[in-house]
């Protein structure tokens, strides 16, 4: 009984759709950075920077920011349909959207 009142507060604390917005925001941040670290693995002298500059430069840029959004796609899985958070999910869906449509323009 404690759990589920304590599960119960948490929803009513979170369930906003401005802390989806930020974790929406900042999650693909850190999903970039682990996808600078999985691919440069192994590169010498391989600086952040450097991935940076080769991301904004580069055509395709579809599997990096794919893999930045895998972060949003996971939290959208548990709050959407495991806690039922449906605000929280409002924020991540739009800075997803946003994310994706700007790929799409970027591609044309």
């Amino acid at each position: 009984m404690g759990f589920k009142l304590t599960t119960m507060r948490f929803k009513e604390k979170y369930d906003k759709m401005s802390y989806g917005l930020i974790l929406g925001l900042t999650l693909p941040i850190i999903g970039f950075l682990f996808s600078y670290v999985i691919k440069t693995m192994g590169i010498p002298d391989a600086s952040l920077s450097q991935y940076i500059s080769n991301y904004i430069a580069s055509s395709d840029k579809m599997d990096i920011t794919i893999f930045a959004m895998l972060p949003n796609m996971l939290l959208f899985y548990f709050v959407n349909f495991k806690w039922n958070m449906f605000e929280f999910t409002k924020g991540i869906v739009g800075v997803t959207l946003i994310m994706g449509i700007s790929v799409v323009i970027m591609g044309l």
